[in-house]
């Protein structure tokens, strides 16, 4: 019999029919509705109607078949304000149900001032709206697209990739399978797409001048306007055609009804001369749009004039009506009128409620304008607004997501706008989710702009966020420039709280060796200033590292000291963390009763310190240590406690993580039945929060339960499975376990060469730890290859 692995389902069937994990990695679970993210639609459209029916036609060649083909990739290619985003949009909107699994969009601001999207973050985004928990997102790029591939791999889904640099910040964004119609956007051709890619390129040219005539005509009637056609074309050809000078241009008209056109067309000429006296040789057409964003700058308010020179100084690739008003240091509602004013002038564009955007080209003029009228300080103490207002928001934020464990600071509101507030945990997550480009970005910013103390200050509020919902991409940026930014400050409580922020990161991400310099490097630094909290916090955090490295001894010296300078220092919270780890040391290399002796009064404690979490752990514990010393009943009453917890609590991550100790329980208690439901549930709990090395763990105490029903085949499957996971996530002491596991499945099925295999490969891997239970590990591998 054959076991599927891998999924989040686990069905129990009957014993001789085995019991089957039912789905796998290639069939992961997607999000519950198609998505829908395409920006809106194109306004008041014009023509392209070649290249409208060259998309459909190809559209129409994407789909599943008898034989797999590779995805249908369409280029758009042209210059700079030609309308490729406008014809793809509005293309996308008018066939969008053909898509009945949705679509996929990102901005890939490959000609911004700032830095470009990267392959890897884009793909997390993907990962994340397709359905893929946080904490399983793999950190190198090529498993990332390899999950997307899978993923998208015959749906029928549009993914629009706007803006693009070149070939390398989309190749990894092109599934590999029919089902998904992929359009890209750029003013560079990408021609290896077309061999490696099958890509078709679609070339966007300038208007006709019977085009460019009728989009100024359709805009400018809107204002009533009738002007004539001479005087259309005059303004169409000062434009060079370009759709997006050519909407400024009639916007600019429109807001001047009673103004002859005429009159206008010698003000852009006037206009034009100037930006030929100073052309740097870009061509007539970056020289036109030069000239119409000049022509509509000049009639702009001195606010909302204040408002574009302020949003080209905002790094992200949108920004919020708030972030906005702190940007221009007015009130909300003085910003909303400044943006009326921009969108109406078509300088600015509003992409969903209360959120705004520029063209790349229309970034660079307004940062441009910035630079040319404002001082260095006036520019300074603008961006020094909007790095304020975020780092008070997302403070807020840490308020509301983690009562009384955020990361606070002393950043300044931004005294013309009014303070945020969240209703509740979700509203702020969603908050965050939406400011994610842009925090990385402003923290970027702030360093780049000789604001360090405020790239620190961002860096270090994020934190809490970053460690409890698994945006490590993001986690990883900030944490480096958290660190980057204090030593910039020469601040040493700063950079230890940095490095510890860095430690916490590169710990998840089981880079031990550089998380524990990070945390000695603090604690260097605590030790130098007297922080004895922080010493505590850095103590601990090196005890954990060298407890995942399952250097034991290293971990066991370094929990006594923390107990011990917490004890000594009145820090009763600490002391019992030291406690609670030391105890998890001492189980981790099979001393129970020296576990016990630690454990006995800690549930207590931890309910006095009103520390659920804690309180539920030291039960878990305790369970394991009573297993361990054969007293069964004790360790099921100490784990249905732990559980207890978990289910009052309603955290289903503490519930993952205990079950596969209950399961241990029911197994030695000979409860085979139950201990295989409780690793149901811990590997589905697992693999839904998204914890891989807790799934595998998970899967090989399946493998255990299932061996003692007498199921030794669809056991080994799952021991296989399991060292793999552990494998690749660098756990060598549990993917030694598994092993071990497998060897014994393989003997059970008298294939004493297979057993004999993993045992020699788990031998190989616990060579080098000597604590006493791998000793003993070690003694029953031996033995069993006599």
């Amino acid at each position: 019999m054959d076991a599927r692995i891998g999924g989040d389902v686990v069905q129990a069937r009957d014993v001789s029919g085995g019991v089957h994990f039912h789905a796998d990695h290639g069939d992961p679970p997607g999000p519950r509705v198609p998505l829908r993210q395409l920006p809106a639609d194109v306004r008041l459209f014009v023509n392209r109607q070649p290249e409208l029916r060259a998309l459909t036609r190809l559209a129409g060649s994407t789909g599943a078949g008898p034989r797999a083909r590779p995805a249908t990739v369409v280029v758009i290619v042209g210059s700079a304000g030609v309308g490729k985003t406008a014809l793809a949009l509005h293309w996308a909107h008018r066939i969008r149900d053909r898509f009945p699994d949705g679509e996929l969009y990102a901005n890939l601001r490959g000609f911004d001032e700032g830095l470009p999207a990267s392959a890897g973050a884009v793909l997390d985004r993907f990962l994340r709206d397709l359905g893929v928990p946080a904490e399983t997102i793999p950190a190198d790029l090529d498993e990332r697209a390899a999950l997307y591939r899978s993923l998208v791999a015959g749906r029928r889904i549009l993914i629009l990739l706007d803006n693009a640099a070149d070939v390398g910040q989309v190749r990894p964004l092109i599934p590999g399978d029919s089902g998904p119609f992929v359009i890209i956007t750029s003013r560079n051709q990408l021609g290896s797409l077309a061999v490696r890619d099958s890509a078709q390129h679609i070339r966007l040219d300038i208007f006709a001048e019977s085009d460019a005539v009728a989009l100024l005509r359709r805009v400018t009637r809107t204002g009533g306007r009738r002007d004539s056609q001479g005087d259309l074309a005059e303004l169409a050809g000062l434009c060079a055609r370009l759709p997006l000078a050519l909407r400024i241009a009639a916007e600019h008209a429109v807001s001047r009804p009673t103004m002859r056109l005429a009159e206008l067309v010698a003000d852009l000429r006037d206009d034009s001369l100037l930006w030929d006296a100073l052309s740097t040789g870009e061509g007539p057409g970056g020289e036109a749009v030069r000239t119409v964003f000049a022509w509509s700058y000049r009639d702009l308010s001195p606010e909302a004039a204040r408002m574009f020179r302020a949003l080209g100084l905002h790094p992200g690739q949108d920004v919020s009506l708030p972030a906005a008003a702190a940007a221009a240091g007015v009130s909300v509602r003085a910003a909303r009128r400044a943006l009326d004013i921009l969108t109406g002038s078509f300088l600015v564009e509003s992409v969903r409620s209360r959120r705004y955007q520029l063209h790349d080209l229309l970034r660079a003029y307004a940062l441009d304008q910035a630079r040319a009228i404002d001082s260095v300080e006036e520019r300074r103490e603008t961006i020094d607004r909007i790095l304020r207002w975020y780092i008070v928001t997302a403070l807020h934020a840490c308020r509301v997501l983690f009562p009384g464990k955020a990361f606070e600071v002393d950043a300044p509101v931004v005294a013309e706008v009014e303070s945020p507030s969240f209703d509740n945990s979700t509203v702020a997550f969603e908050w965050f989710d939406a400011e994610r480009p842009n925090l990385v970005s402003n923290a970027q910013s702030a360093m780049e702009s000789g604001l360090a103390s405020r790239a620190w200050e961002l860096a270090m509020v994020l934190s809490p966020i970053h460690a409890n919902y698994f945006t490590f991409d993001d986690w990883s940026a900030l944490s480096e420039i958290g660190v980057a930014a204090a030593e910039e400050i020469t601040d040493p409580p700063a950079l230890a709280s940095a490095l510890d922020n860095r430690g916490r990161f590169l710990l998840r991400r089981r880079a031990l060796d550089d998380a524990k310099a990070a945390h000695s490097r603090a604690l260097a630094i605590q030790q130098e200033i007297g922080d004895e909290r922080g010493m505590l916090r850095s103590l601990n955090a090196l005890g954990l590292a060298s407890l995942k490295a399952r250097d034991l001894p290293a971990a066991t010296a370094y929990f006594t000291d923390t107990r011990d300078r917490a004890h000594s220092a009145g820090e009763p919270y600490w002391e019992g963390t030291a406690r609670l780890n030391l105890a998890t040391a001492f189980l981790e290399s099979g001393r129970a009763a020296w576990a016990m002796e630690i454990l006995t009064p800690l549930p207590r404690f931890f309910a006095d310190q009103r520390s659920q979490v804690d309180e539920g752990a030291a039960h878990y514990l305790i369970a394991g240590a009573h297993r361990l010393l054969g007293d069964h009943a004790a360790a099921l009453a100490a784990i249905d406690a732990a559980l207890k917890i978990a289910e009052d609590a309603g955290n289903r991550m503490w519930e993952g993580h205990w079950l596969i100790e209950a399961a241990r329980v029911h197994l030695a208690l000979n409860d085979t039945g139950e201990a295989m439901r409780c690793c149901q549930m811990a590997a589905s709990l697992q693999r839904q929060i998204g914890d891989p090395s807790r799934e595998a763990t998970a899967l090989d105490c399946t493998g255990e339960v299932m061996l003692a029903m007498g199921n030794a085949e669809d056991a080994s499957a799952f021991h296989r499975e399991a060292a793999r996971m552990h494998r690749q996530l660098g756990d060598e002491w549990q993917e030694a376990l598994a092993l071990a596991h497998l060897a014994g499945c393989e003997a059970a099925l008298g294939r004493d060469g297979a057993s004999r295999e993993q045992a020699v490969r788990a031998l190989a891997l616990i060579d080098r730890f000597s604590d006493d239970l791998a000793e003993r590990l070690k003694a029953d591998l031996r033995a069993s290859l006599r």
